[in-house]
Parts: structure tokens; C-alpha cells; sequence
């Protein structure tokens, strides 16, 4: 049976994904896919070609959770032999044995190396690799050092890469190339949201998605608007402590992202001991405050307002050090200190304590209605409205007891929603009061009257989904209207049934939390079938995911109802989300073009050349990394590979090449932008006894005195390099390829007067009185240097074209030692001045 007709035969499979599992079965490359799109289904797919005694596929990547559900799934869909696992508990000798029968291999990196390393697999029989969270791979990664052993032996098995992190390919510069070249893979295949396949899969049968912008408080607003003066001053004052950040990072909008922070650290992480108590601190704000945007929709006023007091009495308690936040010394929290971080606090508690309200807030006006005590979050109530609209629907005489799925970002909101369906909110809040303001826990006798009230109210039951199934057979008198909550951890199920309207089953779970939360939510959905989610935090890939399972079950009635905050960081950061993966693709589709097998581009100046509209052909030079015209050849260097051919001679061959060879040859020193500007760390080079910086510039300083005709250029980071290599070439003659390969030791491109010894060209050249201009005149006219010893004076003049010049090289050959160090001494001492090199 063909992939094609096996894929036919598969239910449930899209048209993009069986397009992608095509392309990827006949042919070896990189799968990148927008977040939520199917990521584990495509992959599942992919196992299931390959699961067989006569293959050897070992998965790398994975984590345990990924591991487990990948089995499960197959093992649901009839697989045998499922994967298996391989661990530190199986003896070498069963391990040899499970790897001659054959099938799929989950193995971890290590155990995987060692077996590679002492041959107790036979690599030239392994089908091939299949590689998750590609994205993470790297040079030093122990993944990519398995490809590597496994290319080397098997030059036919295939290797396959997966990832849904488009973003991650982008930070950083040239990290598709890098990633490409450490699985040696050649083909890149992107699939956006908007890619043409996946649009039309999606627009066959969308779910029907109900948008509900509620708005925020007058008071949520004050304290929206204060913490982003705050971040906004933080970043001000971050951008002036510190260079090694890059400022077009430090703005509001991306401060709002989830992955400002990870950001920061990656450009601070190479000199994080050199970073300042001052701007640590700064960053530690940053962080405080942006949890504190988080918290404001997601958590109630009473917790709210604790987290924010918590700061300023820690604050009071130990920040005794300055209180400015201009202040040069590494103050604890100086931002408590500004105008913005008293409306902060205020604001926060006139959300609990309701009778300040107008005292404190300068928004709030005399025709307004007073703040109620005890503010009550919009959208929990809006979420209540939701849920009873769900209840009267027409429907559900027809279809059942409707099933509603709400979706939070944390366990925390999660058990916070539960708690304000079942209790209502002005109980709930009162506990929470009540706690904070008393210690103790609250007395057994309040609790009996708040469960009476509210069993008064509703008749509800609640538990949480690892409940024994001793309670479920308790209630089995309505087994049948209830889901199956086996196997399912976490999150919350709330069965409601008040006798008014009929009866329903509201399941509460994160979508964040637990790496395997994702895959939590996809067993959810394909369990219990709900007709209703109710996204109450937006979440980009469970958008796209609730779009997966419509499409595979297209006669489901489904409706999302997606609740935000009306012109707030909630709603600016989840369009920033969209805007940054559709830009990542973008950059990625114009970076694909540009991969190429060749040494020098494992660096990223190449595709940053290419950029900037500069063709680039890659061949294999023995002469230079780059030549950019007929005259022009540079050598590339990293500081550390500069240190290195340094100390074992190699630039020095390097540079006599490119001098003998071209007009204009070039050093190329590039630094890594993730660094400072500066030839040597003190911290990291001048304990070595090898080396100093000081050892460093004295031999580039030779090198330049033995090269005059040797250019070097420094560069702090790979986009200056491709900005000066665009200077260049500007109106120049481009290069030949043929010629630039043809360049060797033997190379039949130089002139008839450049053919000669090399050693006796270098010593004639340091002879007094000889030039670039004519030791060429000198090397045509005589035969050797011992022809040279025997010429007289006039001979030499006639030779050189200049008198002077001749009589200090006769001078040099023919004096004695003696004569000649009294007569440099001598012009030293009648040459009282000299003129200064420009």
C-alpha cells in the first residue's frame, strides 16, 4: 500500500497536514508550523509510517510527557509495536537485542551517544531519525552531535525535523541555517496560518466564534495607566545603565510580551557578572510590575491589592537605600518611590475598601456612581452571563445537557472561577478579605452559613477532575449525562443544576502551567466533545487548536465565546502575539533562500549579506572566506579563532596568500554582538599564562609590519561586516568564480613578476632601500640574492631608479657590522624631529 493511499485511509486527516506528511516522507527537510496547528498529530502520523520491525527510527526530543502521549496515541490507534522506551534500567546486552529487532526508539541523548560511540548499534542499518522541538538544537547540543555520528556511517538514512516555534528561529541571527546545518538537512518547510493550503483547510467549515469586549473599572484603569508609567520609567532608566542591551528591545510594547523577560537575560546572560546591582535591580522591577499587569485581570482585587502592599512593606522593611530612582547605587524598588506607584497602591485598595474611593482617585467624577466595596473583576461576571445564556439554549433540548469548556491562563484563576460560580462574588471576596485582615482561618460556624446560602442559592456540586471513582459511582444514577474524567489531572468540573433550565457540565482548566497542559486540553476535547468554550484568557495556540478540532469534526456544533478586556494590555499583547509569528515566517520564508553546505556559512554574515541585495555564491575557497572583488579577498576571523591562528602560525600563512595573490587583501576581525567591543575579556583572558591581550596586539602589530598591504577591519558584530562589504563593492567589478577557486599555491593567474621564491622575496623586502614600488624592479633585473650581494652602487642606482634607495641597500650588503650601527646612529642623532604618521 502507497503513503498516499495509507494517508486516504486515515480519518480525521487535513488537507495541510496530509500535504505536509507527503513532503516530508519523500524527502528529507525541516517542518516549522504555526503554534496550535497540530503539531503532535503530524508528528503522530509520521511515527505511524515508520512503526514497523523492518525499520530502525530512533525520536529525539521529546519529553517524557511527549513520550507518553505520543504511546498513548498510538497504542489508541491499533499500532503494534508501539515505541519503545529506552532507559538506564535496560541492560546494555537488551538493549542490543530491542535494537536488532527493530521498530521505533524513544532513547535519551545520552544513552543514545555512548551506544553510537561503542558500536552497539549497527548505524548503517538505522532508517533514520525523526527530531522534535527542532529548534533546540545547537552546536554543542548533545542532539547534534548524534546527527553527526549518525551522518558520518549512514549517508542514506533519512533525517526529519519538527517544531511549531517559528519565533525561536528568529531570535538570534542566522538560527534556521544553524539548526539546518547541525541535522543536515537542506529544505525548509514553512507553514504559516496563512499559508494558502492551511487558510482554505480552515475556511471550509470555522467555528462560531462570539467576541465579547468587556471594559475595565475606572479604578483597573488608573492602575493600568500607573504601572505602565512605571515600566516605562524602569526601561528609561535601564537604557541609560547599560549598553549591552539593545534599546529597540526596551519599549513599552515589547515589555508586554511573555518573552521580554527570557530576552533580556539571553543579551545579558555572556556578561551577567559584569552587569551592575543597579540595573539587575532594574530588571527584577520590570519583572515585578509586569506580573503586577498580568495579576490585575486575571486575579480579584483582594489578592491584587495584598501583592501590591506586600511590595511596599517589604519596601519599608529592608529598601532603606536610596530613594531615587535616578540614584546610581543599587536601591531595592525605587519605582515605589514615583507619584505613579502611589496611585498604584491607592488605586488597589479603593478597589477593596470602597469608602476612599473619591478621596484618592482624581477619575472618578461627582456624577459617577460611587465604587462599590469589594470590586467585582468584569469579566468573572461576564463569564456568569455566558454560562447562563448557555443554559437557555434552544439546543439543548435537542442535542443534551450542553457541556462548557473555560479556559484560563493559571490553576489559580481556574480555582478562583470555581470558587466565584459556585459562591458568588461578594461572598467569595468577603473570605478573602476576611482572611487577609484576620490571621487566623476563619471560624467553622461563618463557613456553615456562607454553604447554607449558597446552597440556597444554587444547587451546585464541584470537583476536581482527579476525583476517585468511588464519588463518580456515587452518582451513577446520571452516569450517562456526565463525561468520562478518568486519566485527567488538574482543572476543575462544575455540574450545575438548579431545577430552572437544564442541567449542564462547566470544565475549568489552564491552559498554561504544565508542559503538558497542551496536550491535556487536545484529550479534553476529543473526550467530551463540548459544544461551548469560553476562552475567558486569550491564548493564540488554543485558538488555533479549537480551529483543528473543528475542522476534524466539522458536523460538531461549536461555540467560542472569547472574553477581553477592551483597550487593554490583555487585548495589545494577544495582537502583538499574532503580529510577531506572522512576522517570523515572513523573515523566515526570505532567510530559506540563502542556505547553502558551505564552511564559512555557519557564520550569519552571509545571510546578512544577501539582505542587503548582495548575490552570494558559495564554493570552496582555499584563499580567503570571502572575495568580494578581483582585487578585494578578506578573511573572516572571530576574536577566538584570531587568538588561535595567532598562536599557531596559521594567519601568517593565511595573510602571505592573500598578499601574493591579490591587490587588496583584508583582515576581517568580527566580534560577537552578545559581547563587549573589546579585543580580550579581562575576567576570562588575563589569568591565562598562554595569552594577554597585550600578546595579542603585539603580534597583529607584527603581522602588519610583515603585510604592509594587509588591511585589517574591526567590526563589533556581523551586521556591520555586511553594511562595510556593501561599501566595498559599491561600483566595483564583480568577481569571477572560477578564477577565486583557481587561486593556490600553483595558481596560473598571477603575473610572470610575481612568480618567485617567497622566502627570498619576504627577506629582499625588510632589506633597507627596498619598497613595494621596487623590489619588483630589483627581483626582474637580478637572478638571486647573491647576484645581488656582487652589484655595485651605480648598478643598483640604475636598477632602483633612485640613488638614495640604492645606496642604503649597497651600504647594508657591504659594510661592516661596526661601520653600519655608527652610521644609523649617527642620522639618528643629526634627525632631532620627525615627522608624525597621519
Amino acid at each position: 500500500m502507497s503513503i498516499e493511499e495509507k494517508l486516504m485511509n486515515s480519518n480525521g486527516i487535513l488537507q495541510y497536514e496530509n500535504e505536509i506528511i507527503l513532503q516530508l516522507y519523500h524527502e528529507d527537510g525541516l517542518l516549522i508550523l504555526a503554534r496550535g496547528l497540530g503539531l503532535e498529530r503530524i508528528f503522530c502520523e509520521m511515527m505511524k509510517l515508520y512503526c514497523a520491525e523492518h525499520n530502525l527510527v530512533f525520536i529525539l526530543g521529546c519529553t517524557d510527557a511527549e513520550q507518553n502521549y505520543f504511546t498513548e496515541q498510538l497504542i489508541s490507534d491499533g499500532i503494534d509495536p508501539p515505541p519503545r522506551v529506552i532507559t538506564a534500567d535496560i541492560s546494555i546486552q537488551e538493549r542490543k537485542e530491542l535494537y536488532i529487532q527493530g521498530g521505533l526508539f524513544f532513547v535519551t541523548a545520552r544513552i543514545l551517544t555512548v551506544d553510537l560511540l561503542t558500536n552497539r548499534i549497527p548505524i548503517d542499518l538505522i532508517t533514520g531519525l525523526l527530531v522534535y522541538r527542532a529548534h533546540r538544537i545547537t552546536d554543542s547540543s548533545s542532539e547534534s552531535f548524534i546527527v553527526r555520528l549518525y551522518r558520518d556511517k549512514n549517508k542514506t538514512g533519512f533525517i526529519k525535523g519538527f517544531s511549531d516555534s517559528s519565533l525561536d528561529f528568529t531570535r538570534g541571527y542566522n538560527q534556521l541555517d544553524c539548526v539546518m546545518k547541525n541535522l543536515f538537512l537542506r529544505h525548509a518547510f514553512l507553514y504559516p496560518r496563512f499559508q494558502v493550503t492551511v487558510r482554505s483547510t480552515f475556511e471550509h467549515c470555522p467555528p462560531d466564534v462570539i467576541e465579547l469586549q468587556v471594559p475595565l473599572t475606572l479604578l483597573m484603569t488608573d492602575i493600568q495607566v500607573s504601572l505602565m508609567e512605571l515600566i516605562s520609567a524602569c526601561l528609561q532608566e535601564l537604557r541609560s545603565s547599560t549598553t549591552s542591551i539593545d534599546h529597540d528591545l526596551l519599549t513599552v510594547d515589547q515589555s508586554i510580551l511573555n518573552s521580554f523577560d527570557r530576552l533580556i537575560r539571553l543579551q545579558l546572560q555572556p556578561i551577567w557578572n559584569q552587569v551592575s546591582i543597579r540595573t539587575k535591580q532594574l530588571i527584577n522591577d520590570i519583572k515585578t510590575l509586569r506580573l503586577f499587569v498580568l495579576h490585575l485581570t486575571q486575579y480579584d482585587c483582594v489578592t491584587f491589592y495584598n501583592a501590591v502592599q506586600a511590595i511596599f512593606i517589604n519596601e519599608k522593611l529592608y529598601g532603606s537605600r536610596g530613594k531615587n530612582i535616578h540614584s546610581s547605587q543599587g536601591s531595592t524598588g525605587s519605582w515605589l518611590y514615583l507619584p505613579a506607584a502611589e496611585r498604584l497602591l491607592m488605586a488597589s485598595k479603593c478597589r477593596v475598601f470602597g469608602e476612599v474611593a473619591k478621596k484618592q482617585v482624581q477619575q472618578v467624577k461627582d456624577d459617577e456612581e460611587p465604587v462599590a466595596k469589594l470590586e467585582e473583576n468584569p469579566k468573572l461576571k461576564l463569564v456568569s452571563d455566558v454560562l447562563q445564556e448557555i443554559r437557555e439554549n434552544e439546543d439543548n433540548k435537542l442535542l443534551g445537557p450542553p457541556v462548557t469548556l473555560i479556559v484560563c491562563a493559571e490553576d489559580r484563576t481556574c480555582s478562583q472561577l470555581k470558587q466565584y460560580l459556585l459562591l458568588g462574588g461578594r461572598i467569595m471576596l468577603e473570605r478573602l478579605l476576611e482572611q487577609t485582615l484576620n490571621a487566623s482561618t476563619v471560624n467553622e460556624t461563618s463557613k456553615e452559613s456562607e454553604t447554607k446560602q449558597t446552597t440556597e442559592k444554587k444547587k451546585k456540586t464541584t470537583r476536581t477532575i482527579t476525583d476517585t471513582n468511588e464519588e463518580i459511582s456515587n452518582n451513577s444514577a446520571n452516569i450517562d449525562k456526565k463525561p468520562d474524567i478518568e486519566g485527567i489531572q488538574g482543572g476543575y468540573v462544575i455540574e450545575d443544576d438548579d431545577g430552572s433550565t437544564s442541567p449542564s457540565t462547566t470544565i475549568v482548566y489552564p491552559f498554561s502551567g504544565n508542559i503538558d497542559n497542551h496536550f491535556i486540553l487536545g484529550k479534553i476535547l476529543l473526550k467530551y466533545h463540548p459544544r461551548f468554550i469560553i476562552l475567558y484568557d486569550a491564548s493564540l495556540t488554543f485558538v488555533r487548536q479549537l480551529e483543528v478540532f473543528k475542522a476534524t469534526n466539522p458536523e460538531h456544533p461549536l461555540r467560542i465565546y472569547f472574553l477581553l478586556y477592551g483597550k487593554s494590555i490583555e487585548e495589545q499583547r494577544y495582537l502583538l502575539s499574532v503580529k510577531k509569528e506572522k512576522e517570523a515566517f515572513e523573515n523566515l520564508v526570505r532567510e530559506k533562500a540563502v542556505i547553502v553546505d558551505m564552511r564559512e556559512f555557519r557564520s550569519e554574515l552571509p545571510s546578512l549579506i544577501w539582505k542587503r541585495g548582495i548575490d552570494i555564491e558559495p564554493v570552496t575557497l582555499e584563499v580567503g572566506d570571502y572575495i568580494l572583488t578581483p582585487e578585494i579577498c578578506i578573511e573572516r576571523k572571530s576574536v577566538s579563532d584570531l587568538i588561535g591562528s595567532l598562536n599557531n602560525g596559521r594567519l601568517y600563512q593565511q595573510a602571505l596568500q592573500m598578499t601574493r595573490f591579490y591587490k587588496k587583501p583584508m583582515l576581517l576581525i568580527e566580534f560577537d554582538q552578545k559581547q563587549a567591543f573589546h579585543l580580550a575579556n579581562k575576567q576570562r583572558y588575563n589569568s591565562s599564562s598562554e595569552f594577554s591581550s597585550h600578546d595579542i596586539t603585539s603580534k597583529l602589530a607584527l603581522l602588519t609590519m610583515h603585510f604592509p598591504k594587509l588591511k585589517i577591519l574591526w567590526c563589533p558584530s556581523p551586521h556591520t561586516s555586511a553594511e562595510l562589504f556593501e561599501d566595498l563593492k559599491r561600483d566595483r567589478e564583480e568577481p569571477d568564480t572560477k578564477s577565486a577557486m583557481l587561486v593556490t599555491a600553483e595558481s596560473d593567474l598571477l603575473d610572470d613578476d610575481e612568480r618567485y621564491n617567497t622566502v627570498a622575496q619576504d627577506f629582499l623586502i625588510r632589506m633597507p632601500g627596498v619598497t613595494f614600488k621596487n623590489y619588483k624592479l630589483i627581483m626582474n633585473n637580478v637572478e638571486n640574492l647573491r647576484v645581488l650581494s656582487q652589484l655595485s652602487e651605480n648598478q643598483l642606482t640604475t636598477i632602483m631608479g633612485n640613488s638614495k634607495q640604492a645606496s642604503l641597500l649597497y651600504n647594508f650588503i657591504h659594510k661592516q657590522k661596526g661601520d653600519l650601527v655608527l652610521d644609523i646612529k649617527s642620522k639618528a642623532t643629526s634627525n632631532s624631529t620627525w615627522k608624525k604618521r597621519r
